[in-house]
């Protein structure tokens, strides 16, 4: 069983997900032809915005991955 709960699950190849220490983290499939998921822990600012609004700020957010894929140095490989 993983030690994490999916939050929120997009059709765009991202979701959200609450690490088992209660973490934040979205995890976003980037590249064109060569593809990888990526993760982003989310900061106070990010985690409060998802409270508020959600799926539409977690959309957002990962199309800010999709385009920046390594999101100023924030994010690292899914599978570490």
């Amino acid at each position: 069983m993983s030690d994490e709960q999916v939050l929120y699950r997009s059709p765009m190849l991202h979701r959200l997900l609450r690490e088992a220490d209660g973490q934040l983290v979205i995890e976003v499939v980037v590249g064109r032809m060569a593809m990888s998921a990526v993760r982003v822990r989310l900061d106070a600012h990010e985690a409060r915005a998802w409270t508020e609004e959600g799926g539409a700020f977690a959309d957002r957010l990962a199309a800010k991955i999709t385009a920046d894929p390594k999101f100023g140095g924030r994010a690292y490989p899914a599978d570490s």
